[in-house]
């Protein structure tokens, strides 16, 4: 298994705890050994699971959390190529719903795969 994969799945089983904030940390120990393109795939998956944990501490402060989760996803466009097809999509679904419904997750599995 890849160190992408394996940071993805970590931020999996904590996203699927609803632990966002060991989720940013998690991945991050992976961010700081990558390079290129995998460390900004990494920091974008960072910067969603600390919207998250943002979103989750205060609902009703969304403008840093939403910063967050839109800057995260943009980062993963970059970098979308070092992704499985279709990877992204449901993530990318889920933020949206988070956005419109303006509710936190209680947990989120990001679902990310590496190509």
């Amino acid at each position: 298994m890849s160190a992408l994969q394996a940071a993805f799945d970590r931020a999996d089983e904590l996203g699927a705890a609803g632990r966002f904030f060991e989720a940013h940390e998690a991945v991050e120990a992976f961010w700081m050994k990558a390079e290129g393109e995998e460390k900004l795939l990494l920091q974008g998956l960072i910067q969603i699971a600390a919207g998250l944990h943002r979103f989750k501490l205060d609902p009703a402060k969304t403008d840093g959390a939403f910063y967050l989760l839109q800057r995260g996803l943009a980062k993963l466009r970059k970098a979308e190529k070092l992704l499985a097809p279709g990877s992204l999509a449901p993530l990318s679904a889920a933020v949206g719903r988070i956005r419109s419904t303006r509710k936190a997750p209680a947990a989120l599995v990001f679902g990310l795969k590496a190509a």
